[in-house]
């Protein structure tokens, strides 16, 4: 005897910490998220202005400009409807919701490009820098928001919290992001930059399915449809593996990179102490032809000689057990009191 999804989820809900009767039923949930991920003049135009607003933070390096985006952008209905269609195999609902997504995708990255375009002489920011490296955090951000969304659609008390997830699963930014950097010839970080979207689309999607398989949402009927469309729920689960691969991957580089940087940093302040007035503003790190670069901004009151570079090069490869080319900038200060120019060789410490 076959069960029906009314009956799974009692069953599925008996084993859960909650109230069924804190859940619409299952029709107007399906409703609800339905009209969300419906194609519609106000999904295009509210997407354009988070676009605008996001482009234009994104520039400005204005984070709380760009949470502005967020709360406003229109993406993350149709996800949610893509979750609820593989949940149910509704292949209907599953197009039209994929459909909207991709439209939104397109007229998203359109706008970003236009506004890259426009303004190609503003600096890349640190905001939007920020959005071209993800890692395995961010597709852990990504389920968690995608099952929280799911829920808060679901639930009668707090559906409300559906925007807060948006905010916390960012959608619009990265495809903005990419844009601009589209317009501007950074292709790579522009690919960064989609894989980030890309992420928290497939994570998002997976982690609603799973929600709503669990509250009850199963196919309606038995068929050829059924079963035609079973193996799409393993589409998302099978590019959420691929997208984990080439993100654990990145996550690893990153905590690497880190670790290095903080080496680095470490040799080149203890390497400095005997240099009164000295101190270490900033360590990058890079890899050009092959080899690995570590440039660092020194601020001092005199320049470091080559001998002093030499040293601290010596003694980074060392600690890092890495073959590491050190580039030191000097910037040179200077501390003056009303009596004259502070000799830093005769003071102890600097306040600069």
């Amino acid at each position: 005897m076959s069960e029906t999804p009314q009956s799974f989820a009692g069953a599925a809900l008996k084993l859960l910490p909650i109230d069924r009767e804190a859940f619409f039923d299952l029709s107007e949930t399906r409703q609800a998220v339905a009209a969300g991920a419906q194609l519609s003049i106000s999904y295009l135009l509210m997407n354009a202005a988070a676009t605008l607003i996001a482009g234009y933070g994104l520039l400005a390096n204005s984070e709380a400009v760009v949470i502005g985006a967020m709360l406003i952008a229109m993406l993350y209905g149709p996800i949610l409807g893509i979750g609820l269609a593989l949940a149910e195999l509704d292949v209907r609902m599953l197009a039209g919701a994929l459909a909207t997504e991709i439209v939104g995708v397109v007229w998203v990255l359109a706008i970003g490009t236009g506004i890259g375009w426009l303004h190609d002489n503003v600096p890349i920011s640190e905001q939007l820098l920020a959005r071209t490296t993800p890692n395995l955090l961010d597709m852990m951000i990504a389920l968690v928001g995608g099952a929280a969304g799911a829920y808060a659609a679901a639930s009668r008390r707090i559906s409300g919290a559906v925007v807060g997830v948006a905010i916390a699963t960012a959608l619009c930014p990265p495809l903005t992001a990419c844009g601009i950097l589209i317009a501007r010839g950074y292709f790579q970080l522009a690919g960064g930059a989609f894989v980030l979207f890309l992420t928290n689309l497939t994570a998002i999607s997976a982690a609603a399915m799973a929600v709503f398989l669990v509250i009850g949402h199963r196919a309606q009927t038995v068929g050829p449809s059924f079963r035609a469309t079973w193996s799409a729920r393993l589409v998302p689960l099978i590019v959420l593996a691929v997208l984990g691969t080439y993100l654990v991957d990145a996550f690893r580089r990153n905590i690497d990179e880190s670790s290095v940087r903080s080496s680095v940093q470490r040799v080149l302040e203890e390497g400095l102490i005997t240099q009164p007035g000295a101190r270490v503003i900033e360590v990058r790190l890079t890899t050009e032809a092959g080899k690995r670069l570590a440039f660092a901004v020194v601020r001092t009151p005199e320049f470091l000689t080559a001998e002093t570079v030499a040293r601290l090069n010596a003694k980074i490869d060392e600690v890092t057990g890495r073959d590491i080319v050190l580039h030191v900038r000097s910037v040179p200060i200077q501390e003056m009191t009303r009596d004259g120019q502070v000799s830093f060789g005769r003071v102890s410490g600097s306040r600069f």
